[in-house]
């Protein structure tokens, strides 16, 4: 694992700078990025400068894992040279681009807005390599801005050192790094120190430990300080030789090639069209088939009907006979259950009349 440190003050006198960088090799750091910042436009003046320092003490010596020990691994520490312009106005960004010569002259490109319009400028520009956001950034920063810096392959920087400040700048800290996090969900995050003082200094462990206060895993921590910064180098070789460079470390060419897939990867569509198992419906055949959606049809059936007319047929006339009359047949009707009991009511009676008749006349003959 290659641990990075992008920003490092090149105003420091050079003995400071030479215990700063064996500092870093003593908490195994990789690469480290020294740092000339401007204010406002950027002229002829602020061509790069800045020269490799030469450690030839045995404090080069860096680890391979992150924590202060000498003497375990030979690699030398690799240094870049970054140029950071502090933009308040609009003015002041357009004045870096690819034809600048001041521009060239610097491995990595960063900015630190100031303004909202710069900041939204910078997520969509080609130019820059880095954004620095500072507690001084006093602006709302939209996920959609971050989102579209991520998609142009732009990386966010958190400068740490402001947590050893005054409480202004711890509380700064904490609230402009937490909307990072959230708007961008832990990606293309840059950890930093200021570079000013080796007291601010912390190792990649120490650094993995605090992104947990602001929302960031233990990978994404991991990550701020390894693997972005690495792609962010990578982005910066490719933006100041427009695709085409002649590499001569063979590790170098390897990372690139596997930094391109990667862009390719996030950029590109999968066209994956196989559907979810939530969405596959199993027959009893064991053949996964897609459900075909159901549609229910109603038909509606009207009837129409035409009144057939007749005409009249001439009929011969013929004489009369007399006819008798017939009555026309009646047709049985349903009696109600009322009238049925008034009927039998009616005919017990005149049966019960009778039988008093009857035993009448029996005693007059008598």
């Amino acid at each position: 694992m290659v641990y990075y440190d992008l920003n490092i003050d090149s105003s420091l006198p050079e003995p400071k700078i030479k215990s700063m960088l064996s500092l870093h090799t003593k908490y195994g750091y990789d690469s480290v990025a020294i740092t000339h910042t401007v204010e406002g436009k950027i002229g002829y003046k602020d061509v790069c400068k800045i020269k490799k320092i030469q450690i030839e003490d045995d404090s080069e010596k860096s680890t391979s894992s992150g924590w202060m020990k000498m003497g375990d691994s030979n690699k030398t520490i690799k240094q870049y040279t970054r140029l950071q312009v502090i933009c308040k106005t609009m003015a002041e960004f357009q004045m870096i681009t690819a034809n600048n010569p001041v521009v060239q002259s610097y491995d990595i490109i960063s900015v630190v807005p100031y303004d909202v319009s710069v900041f939204n400028a910078a997520c969509n520009s080609n130019e820059i390599d880095i954004i620095t956001i500072d507690t001084f950034s006093k602006f709302i920063i939209k996920p959609e801005r971050v989102r579209q810096c991520i998609a142009k392959g732009i990386f966010i920087e958190i400068l740490y050192g402001n947590l050893f400040g005054i409480d202004a700048d711890r509380i700064a800290f904490f609230q402009i790094a937490s909307s990072l996090v959230r708007s961008s969900f832990g990606k293309n995050i840059i950890l930093s120190s200021s570079g000013k003082s080796s007291t601010t200094l912390r190792s990649p462990y120490d650094l993995s430990n605090l992104g947990h206060l602001f929302g960031l895993t233990f990978d994404q921590a991991k990550a701020a300080v390894s693997k972005h910064p690495h792609t962010a180098v990578l982005h910066a070789i490719t933006r100041r030789t427009k695709g085409i460079a002649t590499v001569t470390d063979p590790n170098l060419l390897k990372d690139l090639e596997l930094w391109k897939l990667e862009r390719k990867e996030d950029t590109q569509p999968t066209n994956n069209n196989i559907p979810h198992e939530k969405h596959i419906n199993k027959e009893s055949t064991g053949k996964e088939t897609i459900p075909k959606p159901t549609t229910t049809t109603t038909t509606t059936t009207t009837t129409t009907t035409t009144a057939k007319t007749k005409t009249p047929t001439p009929t011969p006339t013929t004489e009369k006979t007399p006819s008798i009359p017939t009555q026309p047949p009646q047709k049985p009707t349903a009696k109600s259950n009322k009238k049925t009991t008034t009927n039998t009511t009616s005919t017990a009676q005149k049966q019960g009349k009778m039988d008093i008749d009857i035993d009448n006349n029996k005693r007059k003959r008598e």
